[in-house]
């Protein structure tokens, strides 16, 4: 008879042997397809890997609760935004096996410079498409319509906020000048 282990024998030398194999942190790349923040401030995200707008790997990280906190708060420092879904980063990892929980990452650290790099990646890409098409300069063609000079106002000619609006107008910083006919009328608050 074939000796057997327990399954709890089994996920253990799976934990260990991962820990023996792959101790240590990596820097690794990829997109975040979804984050949730728990009450308790930790983050549990799905990380993937697309090729050809098919996702070719996946798996499931965290970051906990005292870590999420100084790594977000850097990350909104560097780019101006939160960490969310579609975001390309580069993050150090280290590989997690839990016995019920199964395989995981925690997120160590992660590097706004990379994520600011694929953005403007991105933006250069849209702007080679668009000017690829010839939609680039497309606005510069169309004429601008002409600055309305004449203008009906209804509103009681006692109240502030024709007033208000009578001196926007003559103090706008165009220099424009305007022509205005009141129609008088009741108004009320």
């Amino acid at each position: 008879m074939e000796s057997f282990l327990s399954l709890q024998e089994f996920t253990s030398k799976i934990k260990s042997t991962l820990k023996d194999q792959m101790g240590g942190s990596y820097w690794v790349v990829a997109e975040i397809a979804s984050i949730q923040i728990a009450r308790q401030g930790h983050a549990y995200l799905e990380l993937i890997e697309k090729k050809d707008d098919l996702i070719v790997s996946k798996i499931r990280a965290n970051i906990w609760a005292g870590q999420f906190q100084s790594i977000q708060s850097q990350f909104i420092a560097n780019t101006g935004e939160q960490l969310k879904s579609g975001m390309h980063i580069l993050c150090s990892a280290v590989i997690n096996y839990h016995e019920v929980y199964g395989l995981s990452i925690n997120l160590l650290a992660i590097d706004p410079n990379y994520t600011l790099g694929e953005r403007a990646k991105k933006r250069q890409q849209i702007i080679d498409q668009l000017n690829s098409e010839g939609l680039m300069d497309k606005n510069k063609q169309l004429r601008l319509a002409p600055v309305m000079q004449h203008i009906a106002i209804i509103s009681s000619s006692t109240a502030a906020g024709y007033e208000d609006f009578l001196n926007q107008l003559t103090r706008n910083n165009y220099g424009y000048a305007h022509s205005t006919r009141l129609f008088d009328s009741v108004v009320q608050g």
